[in-house]
């Protein structure tokens, strides 16, 4: 397994970002971009750090009242495209088939990247496994792999994958980049990925898939009896994928630290946007372009993200291994 120095991101600051719509109507004399009301629906994989970026938002600009509501990506996009929001967080673009019908109504949206994020691959505590690689992590969720002995011979049981909603972006990213054309084996169901956190951190052979953004949130969700589970070192070893990663990588194993996210070493690295439709000069646009600016892309940061709009820098903090 690769050993690297470590490093941190730091971003730097100073640096805003204004953002205009394609659309520029006006939602109505009570919304503007920084006082109104607003609902967003968002991914619950970043629905942590999209909650504090509306809480700081709110800290700024007291006439803004921003509610977020955490739901599956595929949900928050049926909301965006049936007019009950225009502006969404998704932990994924519109697929070919969202695209198609909203082509067909004449439906237009954009797309603002704001942060890279990685989907972690979690164990319980008790489970010593380091690392697997995208083949092995493939025979694992689509059902030909059952034992853990089968991947590491000193931890022994059978593997319980557990598995939050199928309309969660997690489980649709994870599909189309390791399965293929495979299929999830029956796994527990989990409904949300906070119960997948809590599921993992207390059977010990469960497997799970959060977001980097839970590993640095999900501590709240286990009592001090229960450690919080493990993120594994994942390797990327199809071919087919190298486009995703640098191929300087392929076959060596990282975690799903920012640095890694950030120089695409980490095999499971996708785009958070804000999908938005008909945004005009609203809360809404106000809100996107904290998001992108400075002050927002800090908070990503903070929480455990990367930041899509601003430079950033590596801090190397010491030589032990990743």
């Amino acid at each position: 397994m690769t050993i690297s120095k470590r490093f941190i991101i730091i971003a730097a600051l100073g640096l805003g970002m204004l953002v205009s719509s394609c659309t520029r109507k006006k939602i109505g004399p009570t919304s503007t971009p920084t006082s109104g009301n607003l609902e967003v629906y968002c991914a619950e994989s970043v629905s942590p750090v999209i909650t504090k970026l509306a809480n700081r938002f709110m800290e700024l600009y007291s006439k803004a009242h921003i509610t977020v509501h955490a739901v599956p990506s595929r949900v928050a996009i049926a909301k965006l495209v049936n007019s009950e929001t225009n502006l969404v967080v998704s932990s994924r673009y519109f697929t070919s088939g969202e695209l198609d019908a909203m082509k067909k109504h004449d439906i237009k949206a954009d797309s603002t990247r704001v942060a890279l994020d990685g989907v972690a691959v979690i164990v319980n505590s008790k489970n010593h496994t380091k690392g697997l690689n995208t083949d092995q992590l493939r025979n694992i969720f689509d059902g030909k792999t059952a034992l853990w002995g089968q991947v590491n011979p000193n931890f022994q049981g059978r593997i319980i994958p557990a598995l939050e909603s199928p309309n969660s972006g997690t489980l649709e990213f994870f599909k189309d980049r390791v399965l293929g054309n495979e299929n999830f084996t029956a796994a527990y169901p989990c409904t949300t990925m906070a119960n997948v956190y809590k599921f993992v951190s207390k059977t010990r052979n469960a497997i799970g898939l959060i977001s980097s953004n839970w590993l640095n949130s999900g501590q709240d969700l286990v009592s001090s009896r229960e450690p919080s589970p493990r993120a594994l070192e994942i390797a990327e070893v199809d071919s087919s994928m190298m486009k995703h990663i640098d191929p300087n990588t392929f076959g060596s194993y990282y975690y799903p630290y920012q640095a890694h996210i950030y120089r695409h070493y980490y095999p499971l690295t996708r785009p958070i946007f804000f999908l938005t439709r008909n945004l005009g000069d609203g809360l809404g646009a106000g809100f996107l372009t904290f998001a992108v600016s400075a002050s927002g892309q800090q908070i990503f940061v903070n929480d455990g993200l990367v930041p899509a709009t601003m430079p950033v820098r590596l801090i190397q903090l010491n030589n032990q291994p990743l």
